[in-house]
């Protein structure tokens, strides 16, 4: 699949990416006006389209643009997983031109992914990671 890259969540695109984030374990339950504005809030959201025009990968980032870029919410959608979108989906975050000068990318995801990101050079950090919710 070639696919098509966008980074506009507007009109339809809302809806599709609200149905991507519905399937997923750790973003069931949301609702659909607090999806979009987290999209509107992040510094960078990109989607990957099919050849048919439907959004089947997405991933989002907050970043200061030179020290650090965390990026969330890498989906593909279940059709399409074992294309290798989730790695294309990851190096074009890294690739962007938006973030070129950012020294450090990280993320977070269960054990059974950190093969899957070790293969893109992720590795384990060795710092605490510390929550604190509402």
């Amino acid at each position: 699949m070639s696919g098509r890259w966008i980074e506009s969540f507007e009109g339809s695109r809302q809806r599709e990416l609200y149905d991507l984030y519905s399937k997923e374990w750790w973003t069931k339950g949301r609702e659909f006006e607090d999806v979009i504005s987290m999209v509107e809030h992040s510094d960078l959201a990109i989607g990957l389209c099919s050849d048919d025009g439907r959004l089947v990968a997405f991933a989002r980032v907050l970043t200061d643009y030179t020290f650090k870029a965390m990026i969330f919410d890498v989906i593909v959608h279940s059709e399409f997983r074992g294309q290798s979108l989730g790695r294309k989906i990851v190096n074009r975050i890294i690739d962007h031109e938006a973030l070129r000068r950012v020294r450090s990318f990280e993320l977070y995801c269960p054990d059974s992914l950190v093969p899957f990101y070790g293969k893109l050079g992720f590795v384990k950090g060795t710092a605490n990671l510390l929550f604190r919710e509402r």
